[in-house]
């Protein structure tokens, strides 16, 4: 009744037991930080539950024998038979209870974003809850795998340079990653993440790769990443290049940690200019609104929990341990300010101070990193999107955006209620 594809580890913990576990019920599911998702049968029924942002991706398909098959990412839906247009996303921050022969769910929210980001609380008391929750989390997940390699993804800019200090505090035996492209002067982002590492003595590799590095790996970030939009995918290239890099170095596994989610909660991603073209443009909603819009889209999209765990390794992004801290920043967020408390004197001013790059860029200079390089290959967004079509037999692109729609999948049909005196027919 019941098939499973779930190779991606719960990375969680409970604030008030203080322990990283990956044991998830619906019971502890409201108390717990971090990504995390589960499945289990309970009789004629499946059920199912997700974080509240959404970070573990969870899919689900109803078999035509009354089955379930479940699934983190798409392509094994695929592969086990199921359409595109019947896969249906388990909401974040719930738990479904799936009725297999009725091919509906029953949806009970338990956590959901607030409309609007900023409380009216001091940013100062935030920025310090923010610090004692990197504190306290990245001190239990020591605690919780002493013995595995521990990688640091640095970019050089301030969110992966304050989440490197606090690795170099709690995994001294930690390294440091970064990439550059190959063939060209080391980036700006690059040159800066050697000094922040120098800096915290920790020990640097440098992963270069050249143009048809980039283009080997997009079969694989378009699967892994779970994406066609070029923003996404073009990080999800980042990823997947350092993803093979850290697991050529450590085989049997390894922790990756990264300063990843700082910008959603913030919105402070800007469009890239290159060639008289905006590309990453972002939609025209007030800063509050951006904010919540931003980290409601994490819930779709996987460039970096789907890309490192499909290379063998546990990714952990510490930022989201506070969320809700981070999204009731009043606006304006001083980002400087909030990243030098965060810091707590670890860092050089400068880098705190550091104008934000694209990771899929790397230099102010745009004719450098991942995004110039498909481009001039050929590889704009329809091609991304025509060949995640393809990955994923997608008949057409109606039937993408009919089923992802404002970067939110499709969720699991809902039973009707039938009106008094009647009864109505339950959703297919």
């Amino acid at each position: 009744m019941l098939e499973t594809h779930l190779p991606l580890t719960n990375v969680c913990w409970n604030p008030a037991q203080g322990a990283h576990s990956t044991a998830v019920t619906p019971d502890t599911a409201n108390s717990l930080l971090g990504r995390f998702c589960d499945v289990r049968h309970d009789g004629e029924r499946v059920i199912a539950l997700r974080d509240p942002l959404g970070l573990n991706k969870l899919y689900a398909a109803f078999r035509p024998d009354t089955g379930v098959i479940v699934a983190n990412y798409l392509i094994d839906l695929i592969r086990s038979g199921a359409a595109f247009t019947g896969i249906y996303a388990i909401p974040p921050g719930s738990i479904v209870t799936l009725a297999p022969r009725e091919r509906t769910g029953t949806v009970h929210r338990y956590a959901e974003l607030p409309t609007r980001a900023g409380s009216g609380r001091a940013a100062g008391e935030l920025a310090a809850e923010t610090a004692s929750l990197l504190d306290q989390g990245m001190r239990h997940l020591a605690a919780a795998r002493p013995r595995l390699p521990v990688a640091v993804c640095l970019s050089g800019g301030a969110d992966s340079s304050v989440i490197a200090s606090y690795t170099r505090q709690y995994f001294p035996h930690a390294t440091a990653y970064t990439y550059s492209p190959d063939g060209q002067p080391l980036s700006e982002d690059a040159t800066a993440a050697q000094a922040v590492a120098d800096h915290l003595g920790l020990p640097f590799r440098l992963v270069r790769a050249d143009r048809q590095d980039l283009l080997d790996a997009i079969p694989a970030a378009l699967v892994h990443g779970q994406d066609w939009r070029d923003f996404n995918v073009h990080a999800a290239l980042v990823n997947e290049i350092l993803a093979a890099a850290i697991a050529n170095d450590h085989p049997a596994g390894a922790l990756v940690l990264t300063g990843d989610l700082m910008n959603e909660f913030l919105a402070d991603y800007t469009p890239v200019t290159h060639r008289g073209t905006d590309h990453y443009r972002l939609p025209r909603l007030p800063p509050d609104r951006l904010r919540v819009h931003l980290t409601r889209g994490l819930q779709t999209g996987d460039r970096e929990v789907g890309v490192f765990t499909a290379h063998g390794l546990t990714v952990v992004q510490p930022y989201s341990w506070a969320a809700s801290q981070l999204l009731a920043l009043p606006h304006p967020v001083s980002k400087p300010r909030l990243m030098t408390a965060l810091a707590r004197g670890t860092l050089p001013e400068h880098i705190l101070q550091r104008p934000k790059l694209r990771a899929q860029i790397g230099d102010r200079n745009t004719d450098t990193g991942v995004l110039p390089q498909l481009l001039d290959a050929g590889i704009d967004q329809q091609h991304l999107e025509d060949s995640f079509r393809r990955a994923l037999l997608i008949r057409s692109p109606q039937e993408l955006h009919s089923i992802v729609r404002g970067g939110v999948h499709q969720p699991v049909p809902t039973p009707l209620i039938p009106a008094e005196g009647h009864h109505a027919p339950l959703t297919s």
